[in-house]
């Protein structure tokens, strides 16, 4: 089940993060725009991804929770080895954890949704 939930976006956010990196090598000015809160909603969307295919491929809460934890390591490493290599480690690791959270947060509120939606019959 967690391979089933997790293949495409484990895929998907580390091609996000290889565009990332790349674009921020291309524009150094980037950098200051893509900071934590600005790319928040894209790792809750990727959260909320994780959690509802937790759910949907027959999973439970904590499978969910689990599945979000697993690829809230992945901004977790990038930040801190990827990103902390390259542009310095000064506050890098704050920014992964940032990152683990928002994805885990995200995987609470879809995991939530598609329990909801399943009790609801719909």
């Amino acid at each position: 089940m967690l391979v089933k939930t997790l293949k495409w976006p484990v895929i998907s956010i580390l091609i996000t993060g290889v565009v990332h990196l790349t674009i921020e090598a291309l524009w150094p000015d980037l950098q200051q725009l893509f900071v934590a809160p600005s790319l928040a909603p894209l790792l809750l969307a990727y959260g909320l991804w994780v959690g509802y295919k937790a759910i949907h491929n027959g999973g439970n809460y904590v499978n969910a929770i689990v599945a979000g934890a697993i690829l809230g390591v992945l901004p977790l490493v990038l930040e801190t080895v990827g990103f902390g290599m390259i542009l310095g480690f000064s506050g890098r690791f704050l920014v992964g954890v940032f990152g683990f959270a928002m994805i885990v947060f995200g995987s609470l509120i879809g995991s939530g949704f598609a329990l909801g939606k399943k009790e609801s019959g719909m």
